[in-house]
């Protein structure tokens, strides 16, 4: 499957963008969360959100939500 990686900054903008083939869904998400860092990451499959991964607030503090933004990045 082919999913999209937007690297986001603090005012939403897309700042990186990459490419993403893996197997499934749950693969894509660990893959995510194997590379993101102090900047939120948005995944997407086509025009689905997927999931947006919160960058690092503090040292260590990483969660995954599902958030819906109001359109998707172009």
């Amino acid at each position: 499957m082919r999913f999209k990686v937007f690297v986001m900054d603090s005012g939403r903008r897309v700042i990186c963008a990459a490419k993403l083939d893996c197997i499934d869904e749950q693969a894509a998400r660990r893959r995510v969360e194997e590379i993101y860092g102090e900047h939120d990451v948005e995944l997407w499959e086509g025009g689905r959100l997927v999931a947006v991964f919160q960058g690092r607030t503090e040292i260590g503090d990483r969660s995954a939500q599902n958030r819906r933004p109001v359109s998707p990045p172009s």
